[in-house]
């Protein structure tokens, strides 16, 4: 009897614990499947495509295998009255994995091109990309414009994108702003496939009392609320960029890519102001290229991981339970340098 007694007590054990790794299975097969799915990329903008052997490294580490690559700009030139294509990319390898073209306009060049010249403009930009891709053997299943377009070229933009859209023969997607988020009823909903949200350039950078124009976390919080209700797909993309902005005279200078507050601090010739991303010359000096005055503000721009992470947190809670492509700009090493790879991981894992 108590031997019966005892292999029955272990019986019920066994299945209790059995039952116990079923529930845990269970919970985290729920919490997988409940995770927006995500695709990873980078975007590619520079002068030249050409990435380093530690680039595609880290990509490959990293599994990305999708890459948003500047073709071109599209500007309107004074001189021919009409739009010209600028800023081409040149190729010293071959793109690797998934390319989407990226185009890039000029809301300029929407202000001053007549509604009449804008089917001859989309035949231009899509033999110019069609002629790229094919140069260079990409077969691309997506193209994405790049325009920070305004109320008053709305129409004449989303008229564009249309002609495009039947001209390429494919999906096209169209970079989003924050403020084209929360007033859409200004500024309209692109008649694209999907939208790619770029969380930076949150703030003026033109102005000198602005914090952080690549991004701040109170600016971005008066615009996140409304991409639950926004009605186009959304994908999303973050700054790993650092740079300084520079202003004499109250007027904005010029930009100073990838140098950061640690590199201002090392001058002699800074005072750090402080709320120590500010940095005021005390004497005239030659540095970073140019001619340095007294007076002159510098403000040094960065984001940090963490800042990273929790933008990244806010945004997938908002978002549907789609999958989405979750990009960083840009693909550079010295970009990525501040990051560590687990850091990077961490940005493109799935919320849990």
């Amino acid at each position: 009897m108590k031997t019966s007694r005892g292999r029955f007590i272990r019986i019920i054990a066994y299945f209790l614990i059995g039952m116990g790794l079923f529930a845990c299975q269970s919970s985290e097969q729920r919490s997988t499947e409940s995770a927006i799915p995500i695709t990873p990329a980078f975007y590619h903008w520079k002068a030249t495509y050409n990435p380093t052997q530690s680039e595609i490294e880290e990509i490959k580490r990293l599994n990305v295998n999708k890459l948003y690559v500047h073709f071109f700009d599209v500007d309107w030139d004074p001189k021919t009255r009409q739009p010209i294509p600028k800023a081409l990319l040149r190729f010293a390898q071959k793109p690797m994995g998934n390319v989407v073209p990226v185009v890039f306009i000029t809301n300029r060049t929407l202000t001053l091109l007549t509604p009449a010249a804008l089917s001859e403009l989309a035949g231009h930009v899509t033999q110019m990309i069609r002629q790229i891709a094919q140069k260079q053997t990409i077969t691309f299943k997506e193209v994405q414009f790049d325009c920070d377009w305004s109320v008053s070229t709305r129409d004449r933009y989303f008229k564009l994108l249309r002609l495009l859209s039947n001209q390429l023969n494919c999906p096209i997607s169209a970079t989003i702003r924050l403020h084209q988020v929360k007033y859409t009823d200004q500024t309209g909903i692109p008649p694209v496939a999907r939208g790619m949200l770029m969380l930076y350039n949150v703030a003026d950078w033109k102005n000198p009392s602005t914090r952080n124009s690549i991004y701040d976390a109170e600016v971005a919080g008066q615009y996140v609320s409304f991409v639950a209700t926004y009605p186009l797909p959304l994908d999303v993309v973050l700054p790993l960029f650092r740079w300084t902005v520079v202003y004499r005279n109250g007027r904005f200078l010029t930009f100073l890519n990838n140098i950061d507050r640690n590199e201002l601090a090392n001058r002699t010739f800074l005072n750090a102001l402080p709320d120590t991303n500010r940095f005021v010359a005390r004497n005239d000096t030659s540095a970073f290229g140019f001619s340095v005055r007294r007076g002159d503000l510098f403000r040094a721009e960065a984001v940090s991981h963490q800042a990273l992470l929790t933008a990244k947190e806010q945004l997938l809670q908002k978002l549907d339970n789609q999958p989405i492509t979750f990009a960083l700009y840009h693909l550079d090493s010295l970009v990525l340098a501040p990051y560590s790879r687990e850091i990077l991981q961490t940005l493109f894992r799935p919320l849990p």
